[in-house]
């Protein structure tokens, strides 16, 4: 299980919880170091991915753009819904 706090427009707090069915034994089921070791390097490999794309964003050549239709329809999709979401939202609660 994973969970990403944002801090701020640049960083955050990234936790992480491995959850295993009730019945699994530590040792037979799993290895604890293996999940680990598995875990640490996805992660380090996202964290230099994420890292390097905010540098790029933090340049002065960074102009943002409109999102791409061909690669990023499901972040266009949840943007549409979260306006949509909150413009309902403010509509219902106009003077409350």
């Amino acid at each position: 299980m994973l969970n990403v706090m944002p801090e701020s427009a640049t960083t955050c707090t990234v936790t992480a919880k491995w959850l295993v069915h009730k019945d699994a034994v530590e040792g037979e089921d799993y290895d604890v170091d293996k999940l680990i070791y598995a875990w640490d390097q996805t992660n380090r490999q996202d964290r230099a991915f994420a890292e390097n794309n905010q540098k790029g964003i933090n340049g002065a050549g960074y102009v943002p753009g409109p999102y791409s239709l061909g690669e990023e329809v499901i972040v266009l999709a949840f943007v549409d819904w979260y306006c949509e979401a909150a413009k309902r939202f403010l509509e219902e609660n106009q003077g409350s």
